[in-house]
C-alpha cells in the first residue's frame, strides 16, 4: 500500500466528499479555499460545529486568515451543512433518549418531531407512560 492510500485512508468524511463535489470540481480555486477551510475547521471540530462565522473568523490564528464571507459560504455549502447537521441531529437524539429514559414528556415530542423530519431508518417505538404520583391514604373504618 502506498503512503498516499495510507493517507487517504485518513481523510475525514466532509473533506472526501468536497473532493469528489462536481460543483467544486469545475472550480478549481473555489475548491481549494474549501478543503482549507475544512481542514481549518476539522482541527477543533467539536467546538467549531456550534460556532458561526463570525466566531470562526474571530478565533484567531489561521482562522481569521479567512473572511467573514469565505466561513459563511463555508458553512451554508450543502454539502458541509449537511455534515455539520448530522452531529447536531446526533447529539440532540442522545439527550432526548436520556430525557425518555427520565421520562420526559417534551423530549418524547422533540424524538418524534426529530424522527418525521430526519432521513434515518428507525423502526423502535416508544411509549411514555405518565403514572400519577404516589399517595399514601389510609382508609379509617
Amino acid at each position: 500500500m502506498k503512503k498516499s492510500e495510507k493517507i487517504g485512508e485518513n481523510e475525514s468524511e466532509l473533506i472526501k466528499k468536497l473532493k469528489k463535489d462536481e460543483k467544486l470540481r469545475e472550480n478549481p480555486d473555489f475548491r481549494m479555499e474549501m478543503l482549507a477551510l475544512a481542514s481549518l475547521f476539522l482541527e477543533n471540530f467539536a467546538e467549531n460545529i456550534y460556532k458561526t462565522s463570525i466566531e470562526l473568523n474571530s478565533s484567531g490564528g489561521a482562522y481569521s486568515y479567512y473572511s467573514i464571507d469565505a466561513w459563511k459560504e463555508f458553512l451554508n455549502y450543502p454539502i458541509v451543512r449537511k455534515y455539520i447537521q448530522s452531529f447536531k441531529d446526533e447529539k440532540v437524539s442522545m439527550i432526548t433518549d436520556q430525557g425518555l429514559a427520565k421520562g420526559d414528556k417534551d423530549a418524547a415530542s422533540i424524538k418524534k418531531v426529530m424522527e418525521a423530519s430526519g432521513p434515518s431508518v428507525n423502526n423502535s417505538n416508544y411509549i411514555l407512560i405518565r403514572l400519577p404520583e404516589k399517595r399514601e391514604e389510609f382508609l379509617e373504618d
